[in-house]
């Protein structure tokens, strides 16, 4: 069973997503109680070090087929020289920039890097690069109006989460739902229960 941390928060105070301590003691209680944590799986984070920019301009290097130069403004009003190998963004996108020192997911870490003579001063980023999706195709273009310089989960409005994968067996049907799993929690951790009060419509 897939158990959503903000979801099941809307019940009582369990753990703070951003708090891998409060997360870890919360698995273990429900795992204590019976409901056997087979998984946590963190959602929502941004790679810290990623940016958004916009691209100013672009260029097609005669010797490089597949790649092409990019100039972009993270906000501070100086340009930032990379090399890229999508095409589906234009002058005036914004983009999502991995400046240097940043520690992709995929454990890369952004350096500057010469190719034909030039240096490539960070990284454009796809959905896929940043874990957003399995999306490949090119780079996340983010709406217009966003803010230059700011995180891209910012930008995105994620929030961090956590999804646990629990086992809850056949003989606790009363914890087949997020109500019955908070119930047994809160009552463990001795943290106020907020049940839910559904609303009835006025007949007649």
């Amino acid at each position: 069973m897939k158990v959503l941390l903000s979801w099941l928060n809307e019940y009582g105070d369990f753990a703070d997503p951003e708090d891998a301590d409060a997360v870890a003691r919360l698995s273990d209680v429900m795992t204590g109680l019976g409901l056997a944590v087979e998984g946590i799986e963190q959602l929502g984070g941004s790679v810290p070090g990623v940016v958004t920019a916009r691209v100013l301009r672009t260029e097609q290097h005669p010797d490089a087929g597949h790649v092409q130069r990019v100039w972009v403004d993270d906000g501070s009003g100086t340009e930032t020289h990379v090399w890229c190998g999508a095409s589906n963004f234009a002058p005036g996108d914004v983009v999502p920039l991995a400046t240097l020192g940043t520690t992709m997911p995929n454990g890369m870490t952004i350096a500057r890097r010469p190719i034909l003579g030039h240096d490539s001063e960070g990284m454009l980023c796809s959905a896929a690069e940043l874990g957003l999706s399995g999306d490949h195709s090119g780079i996340l273009v983010l709406p217009a109006d966003t803010a230059l310089g700011v995180p891209y989960g910012e930008a995105l409005g994620l929030r961090p989460d956590v999804l646990f994968d629990l086992d809850v067996t056949r003989n606790r049907p009363d914890c087949w739902g997020y109500v019955g799993i908070a119930r047994d929690v809160a009552a463990k951790l001795g943290v106020e229960f907020r049940p839910p009060h559904p609303r009835v419509p006025a007949l007649g």
